[in-house]
């Protein structure tokens, strides 16, 4: 087996997120996630493209996995689940075999919990197994597991810490690149060539280069657009050190930066500086975005932000790296030690011709928030 954890701690996770069944009054569990799936049994892989699910009953004994064939033999390798139950996709219905393990779990007429606004969960085959399992109650569980997964353990920090070293090493990278007449996906291949020389695994999101007028738009992909002198390049993409996600952005200036561009740069920095400090325990969600609000109205730049301030992360697969906790107002949770999340607060600015992306991935302790990057908040000016 190859598992980034030991088996004791998987055991741990499965026996808190019984506990939280129990507590919602439960008697079983389907997750789809791959997310979800990774953090309770080591499965890794892209065979979420077909239905799968993990049936977990109230029992002690080992969760149930449904999945392809052609996914058998990376669930005996990188997985401690010692009996899954495959299906021919040639020759079996998918969603016919997961009822039938709700089925053999006792669970057919019991109340059931699962992710309702998971990717995974297809309408036509939440409909069928519906229909195949009428007398369960069923009931939204999207965040179940993931709002277990909120506060991080030490050899998790230590694996997201990894990866955002290999985040720091790429961005460099790039910067070095920056010149005129490169293009965006260039930039955004040398980032990918640079993760993947410090050992990071792929990313569930591709790495985001945007410039000139293009950079307004601040969360895009690459495109073939050559760089010229003054663009303002947006850059993004993450480290990944066994699915654990450290995201870092920043902003760079092909030769001089107008004063413009070079102000609210400034001032996104220190309003970025003043989120972290504000990312203490025991803070409110909101906290964070309220802090860097007050630095960006100076230069009255609220009005230009186009995203949430941040939100937590850690593991993730393809299309997102997104977990419950948001940075937002109304978002009933406390920061605590333990949980990682980003903090980004970019601008688009079109009537200026430009974006600025800037953010990191940083850690709630005991004595404070600290980011995980070691670059600075500054501007990068290639000359």
């Amino acid at each position: 087996m190859e598992l980034p954890f030991s088996l004791p701690t998987y055991d741990d996770r499965l026996r808190r997120v019984r506990a939280r069944m129990a507590a919602q009054g439960l008697d079983g569990l389907v997750v789809s996630m791959p997310d979800v799936v990774h953090w309770l049994t080591g499965v890794s892989s892209v065979g979420y493209l077909w239905p799968q699910a993990l049936v977990i009953d109230a029992g002690d004994g080992e969760p149930e996995y449904v999945t392809r064939t052609t996914e058998e033999p990376g669930v005996h390798m990188l997985s401690w689940l010692r009996a899954p139950r495959v299906y021919d996709i040639a020759t079996e219905d998918a969603i016919e075999v997961i009822a039938d393990t709700v089925r053999g779990h006792g669970l057919d007429q019991a109340t059931v919990g699962i992710e309702l606004g998971a990717f995974t969960l297809l309408p036509g085959n939440w409909d069928r197994l519906r229909a195949l399992l009428p007398g369960v109650r069923w009931v939204d569980a999207t965040d179940l597991v993931p709002e277990e997964r909120l506060i991080k353990s030490a050899a998790e920090i230590a694996y997201q810490t990894q990866a955002a070293e290999m985040a720091d090493y790429a961005m460099e990278q790039v910067f070095a690149a920056v010149r005129p007449g490169i293009s965006e996906t260039a930039l955004a291949g040398i980032a990918s060539r640079a993760l993947g020389e410090a050992g990071s695994e792929f990313a569930a999101i591709p790495p985001m280069v945007v410039s000139g007028e293009r950079s307004a738009m601040v969360h895009a992909m690459a495109s073939r657009r050559t760089l010229s002198r003054g663009d303002v390049v947006c850059v993004e993409f993450a480290g990944v050190v066994h699915r654990y996600h450290a995201v870092l952005m920043r902003t760079v200036v092909v030769g001089e930066p107008t004063p413009r561009v070079r102000e609210v740069a400034e001032c996104v920095g220190r309003a970025t500086e003043a989120a972290i400090a504000a990312s203490g325990p025991g803070a409110p969600a909101p906290a964070p975005d309220d802090a860097c609000n007050a630095v960006l109205a100076e230069l009255d730049l609220v009005r230009r932000r186009c995203h949430r301030i941040g939100y937590s992360l850690g593991v993730a697969y393809p299309p997102g790296w997104l977990e419950p906790m948001t940075l937002v107002e109304g978002d009933p949770h406390l920061l605590a030690p333990g949980m990682s999340f980003t903090i980004e607060p970019n601008l688009h600015l079109p009537d200026d011709g430009f974006g600025i992306k800037m953010g990191d991935t940083v850690l709630c302790t005991p004595q404070g928030a600290r980011s995980l990057s070691r670059l600075p908040h500054d501007l990068y000016i290639a000359n």
